[in-house]
């Protein structure tokens, strides 16, 4: 057993050093015991290492922080610095200014500027911020660039659709052409000299497919211009996120047939001082007549977009990334690609309908498609292969009593055998004011498990992801089979265990035995007050 564990997170050359220095520590320890009766001498070793440590700055740390019911979404942010304080301090900086621009873009805000411009009746006028002005003009240049493949009036056909997933009967062409003619009006006109915006319809409006990404560029440029000892950030809110700062960040692009948060991904990137998003249907679509449609609409034909079921592009930043991973969820693929490499900094991979990945030119150089971004690739490899099982997992996260965001609690998913064993685990979120994992042991039996284990030493198990936006506190996750190290486990009785802890809150176990290799099923799971609702499928090939 180590005496001296080297804390989680660390940077491997901080790791070494403080190897190092135990070793050094044991050496004189060893000779100050054998020579105790001049033990003076050996007390300079270890005063000159405390002064040479004095005397070098604190190594950088990973801090994650999480938090459900960020604009509709989860905000995941990861600050890369010497302490905790500055830690904390970046996380509450980074809420504050998330609030102030939900203020102002926020379609679901009724007070928000935007949702009280939207309100106002055909040539009323009102004096907005300047990053509102801002925002809109860029809007404007979106939907030329893009020959309106983006439109913010696309809101009026998505109610549309909404109102015929209720009622189970699809628009009529008539109704599909007269909604493509609104929706191409003038809906606005800009006096960027008096900070005043026009309404020249009363159409509905939405700036959700590009203020996102607006907001984590915003959060970025506030940390680093406030907190200059910040080394590193890392800024996703929902699937758009931006790397800042030294170092590389790996970022796991999911197969929008295969969605669950550790199944095996299309793509993991490294990304450096790059912003990514993702769009598709894999995780919002609308369900009319008995046909599963897309939430992203074709502003041109008023028709749910069906090429493209997973656009994701890398840019310079969050907001171009955003806007373009909805352009190209619109246009034919071959049109994309010859937009995005028009765009300097910009790449795209996107995926079919019929399954094929088309990648532009400058698409990041990627890690091999079997690995995952904690680098334990070995069971990421095995995963590559098909199985006859299938277990499919979804469980959410219970909303905060009073309303409004919530830290996320610290939850595992796992398999244990019919002796108790833990042979897989499939989820881990270990997130809190420390860096890295610690103990945390509010996760009783997976932590008591673990220790026998001994094999998770990173808390991030899942990496960062870019996927399509999906509702707060709702995961995905899977399991083939296998165990920890890859290998196909025998069938016979295993059980399935969600654990649950919140600071300052609740403990949660729940647990589902079941038969791998017997009968398929799906089972819905009892919630309580940590994760509201879980559901597993199993299904033998």
């Amino acid at each position: 057993m180590d005496l001296f564990p080297v804390p989680s997170g660390s940077h491997p050359s901080w790791k070494i050093l403080i190897r190092g220095i135990v070793m050094l520590f044991r050496t004189w320890l060893s000779a100050a015991v054998a020579d105790h009766r001049n033990t003076l001498r050996y007390w300079l070793l270890p005063a000159f290492v405390a002064a040479w440590l004095c005397g070098k700055p604190a190594a950088a740390d990973d801090f994650l922080f999480s938090h459900e019911q960020v604009l509709g979404t989860t905000l995941e942010l990861t600050v890369t610095c010497a302490d905790q304080h500055t830690a904390k301090q970046a996380e509450q900086r980074a809420l504050e200014e998330i609030d102030r621009l939900a203020a102002i873009f926020s379609s679901y805000q009724t007070d928000s500027q935007f949702s009280r411009f939207t309100a106002l009746a055909a040539d009323q006028s009102m004096v907005v911020s300047p990053e509102l002005l801002r925002l809109l003009k860029r809007c404007e240049e979106w939907t030329r660039v893009s020959n309106g493949a983006f439109n913010p009036a696309v809101e009026v056909i998505s109610r549309r659709w909404q109102q015929a997933a209720v009622e189970g009967v699809e628009p009529t062409m008539p109704e599909l052409q007269q909604l493509v003619s609104v929706a191409s009006q003038r809906h606005w006109r800009v006096q960027a000299e008096q900070g005043r915006l026009i309404r020249r319809t009363e159409q509905p409006l939405t700036l959700n497919a590009i203020a996102k990404g607006t907001v984590v560029d915003s959060v970025v440029l506030a940390l680093q211009s406030e907190f200059p000892q910040i080394e590193g950030l890392v800024v996703n809110i929902g699937g758009d996120l931006r790397v800042a700062g030294v170092g590389q960040c790996a970022v796991t692009v999911p197969a929008p047939q295969r969605d669950a948060l550790n199944a095996t991904p299309l793509a993991v990137l490294q990304l450096s001082n790059q912003a990514i998003a993702t769009s598709g249907m894999s995780e919002r679509s609308w369900s009319v007549a008995g046909r599963a449609v897309s939430h992203i609409m074709d502003p041109r034909t008023a028709l749910p977009c069906v090429q493209v079921p997973s656009a994701s592009v890398v840019a310079a930043d969050a907001e171009t990334a955003d806007v373009l991973a909805t352009i190209c969820s619109v246009l034919e693929p071959a049109e994309s690609v010859r937009l995005i490499e028009s765009i300097p900094g910009a790449s795209c991979c996107l995926v079919t309908a019929g399954g094929a990945v088309l990648c532009s030119a400058g698409w990041p150089v990627q890690q091999p498609a079997a690995a995952v971004a904690d680098e334990k690739s070995t069971q990421a490899e095995a995963s590559a292969k098909p199985t006859p099982f299938d277990l499919q997992i979804e469980f959410e996260i219970a909303k905060s009593a009073g309303g409004g965001r919530y830290r996320r609690p610290y939850v595992a998913v796992w398999v244990e055998d019919a002796d108790g064993f833990p042979v897989k685990t499939l989820s881990l979120f270990l997130m809190a004011d420390n860096p890295g994992p610690r103990w945390h042991r509010d996760l009783r039996r997976w932590y008591s498990s673990d220790q026998v284990r001994q094999l998770v030493d990173d808390a991030k198990l899942i990496g960062t992801i870019s996927k399509p936006t999906r509702n707060p506190g709702v995961y995905k996750v899977a399991w083939d089979g296998r165990d920890d190290k890859g290998d196909l486990l025998q069938p016979g009785k295993y059980t399935l265990y969600i654990e649950a802890a919140r600071e300052h809150g609740t403990y949660q176990l729940m647990k589902h035995p079941f038969e791998l290799g017997g009968a398929n099923f799906t089972e819905q799971l009892k919630g309580n007050t940590e994760i509201s609702a879980a559901s597993i499928k199993y299904s033998g090939k």
